[in-house]
């Protein structure tokens, strides 16, 4: 009897995660990707094409629907986040998720080569890479070992959207964030080869001390 309530439970779990993939196919891009943060945050995640079938459907092309420009903060994994599979999201990641030229490469070989009509710029509170930056405002040199990771510091010092915040300091950290995520939005925007194929570019932020991701306008 045990196994038979078992095996009536898997099949329910099976059916409801079918027919919730097939009433998010005809729902927008953004949408698909607010679901799936909405199933992350209610702990109802359907990990979908995380498996074998994925692989082997995927194996010889790629269809993402969206291209994600984030950190490469380990807290912030966007399929875990989106709940999302293999296939699914073009995943871009740097600390501080700067548009390099690389990253501006890798934006337009999806577009161009994979038909991605949607990217996002996700940034996420208590960015390391703004941390950095505040620390370091108004030293020419850094207090980093590393020369790398100055040359991270000062892109960010660079950027017209930080330049306009009075005062930047660890006080208003979350507006010198989401400067530095609209400076990365607006570099696409502005990239001409993206003007031209008229797609969606989102800035949003994701909140590492409860899991949500919000749109930022």
């Amino acid at each position: 009897m045990k196994n038979i309530l078992v095996g009536l439970l898997l099949l329910f779990m099976a059916t409801s995660c079918n027919e919730t993939l097939k009433t998010t196919t005809s729902i927008s891009k953004m949408d698909k990707l607010l679901l799936g943060n909405q199933r992350f945050l209610n702990n109802q995640t359907l990990h979908p094409r995380q498996n074998k079938k994925a692989i082997l459907a995927t194996e010889n092309s790629q269809h993402p629907f969206a291209v994600v420009i984030t950190c490469a903060d380990s807290r912030v994994s966007p399929e875990i986040i989106f709940d999302q599979g293999i296939g699914d999201l073009f995943v871009i990641r740097n600390a501080g998720n700067l548009i390099s030229d690389y990253a501006m490469g890798s934006v337009e070989y999806a577009v161009e080569h994979l038909q991605t009509k949607l990217i996002i710029v996700l940034g996420h509170t208590e960015c390391g890479a703004i941390k950095a930056y505040i620390e370091n405002i108004g030293s020419e040199k850094t207090n980093m070992k590393h020369d790398h990771i100055e040359t991270i510091i000062n892109t960010i010092k660079n950027e017209e959207e930080e330049k306009q915040i009075l005062n930047p300091s660890k006080n208003n950290i979350e507006e010198c964030i989401k400067a530095n995520i609209k400076h990365s939005t607006n570099k696409i925007v502005m990239n001409e080869f993206i003007n031209q194929k008229k797609i969606e570019v989102v800035s949003m932020i994701y909140d590492i001390h409860n899991g949500k991701v919000n749109r930022i306008d």
